[in-house]
């Protein structure tokens, strides 16, 4: 099996930064035109045009505290929804002024082919990033998921697919509705979406999801596994270290490997009753946790 595919550098500045971009352990480049000079620097750069990509928006979080609202909860800006859409269709990230270590982190758990253009006030963190997942690549396991979300391409349709994201309620796309799966929705007439992730919620049963995640409103997990083994990766949107994390999942698993960039260790594990659950006393931008 082939190791997932890493997000790529999209890089606007010539050949000169080459030095640079190698200290930062970047083997190669997307760049608007090879030139001559790029050729004759001995750097490996593709030329791509960025309008055969799908642009996505930039991750994180919005508080909105301007806006009345019916509830506190911070708006998450993700984009995993998106990318279950595209179906591998190939997207990129302007990360310019954002987060280029987020949207590296998220296209890398969702096995995008996704480039991030940054400037050289990012370089950096998306280096220091692109280092930590060259750790953690291996072959890609099945993505896990037990709702059935029936894709009319519509813009209500994608509102309940981020909302589910957001809830961590794990859901797939699918032509019509599969009965391995213990829940299968499609958009209806419009409704209010929060109302309807509610409704279907309810219908799965807390008891039935597969991933749960307490403590934090802007922590959004993606779940891989096959049966014997999961990953699970942790998404930060919060811009900010989140404290106090407590996690379960479906299913027994004996053993938790925790990695992040800054390190770290999960804690409090047990598997017991069909679930298996743990702590993270800590988590900053991104984590994976490989259970077996």
């Amino acid at each position: 099996m082939l190791a997932a595919a890493l997000p790529g550098l999209y890089w606007e500045r010539g050949p000169e930064t080459a030095p640079k971009l190698k200290g930062s352990g970047i083997e190669c480049v997307h760049v608007p035109v090879v030139t001559d000079a790029w050729k004759n620097s001995g750097f490996c750069a593709t030329a791509t045009d960025l309008a055969t990509y799908q642009k996505l928006p930039e991750p994180g979080v919005d508080f909105r505290p301007d806006v009345a609202r019916a509830s506190s909860a911070p708006w998450v800006n993700s984009n995993g929804w998106r990318l279950l859409r595209a179906a591998r269709r190939p997207v990129y990230y302007d990360a310019a002024k954002s987060q280029p270590e987020l949207c590296a982190a998220e296209a890398f758990a969702y096995g995008a082919e996704a480039l991030v253009r940054v400037d050289p006030a990012g370089l950096e963190r998306f280096a220091s990033m692109l280092r930590f997942l060259k750790t953690v690549d291996a072959p890609p396991l099945p993505p896990r998921a037990n709702i059935g979300f029936v894709d009319d391409g519509s813009a209500d349709g994608g509102e309940v697919m981020n909302l589910l994201t957001r809830r961590n309620l794990l859901f797939r796309i699918v032509t019509a509705p599969d009965s391995s799966l213990d829940l299968n929705i499609r958009p209806g007439p419009p409704a209010n979406p929060a109302e309807f992730v509610a409704t279907v919620r309810q219908k799965l049963g807390d008891e039935k999801r597969l991933l749960r995640i307490y403590g934090s409103e802007v922590v959004i997990g993606r779940l891989t596994g096959d049966g014997s083994r999961a990953r699970l990766h942790l998404l930060n949107y919060g811009g900010k270290k989140v404290e106090g994390l407590r996690v379960r999942l479906l299913g027994v698993y004996k053993e938790a490997r925790f990695s992040a960039p800054g390190g770290g260790a999960a804690s409090d594990f047990i598997a017991a009753g069909g679930a298996t659950e743990f702590s993270l006393p800590a988590l900053d931008s991104y984590a994976v946790i490989d259970l077996m």
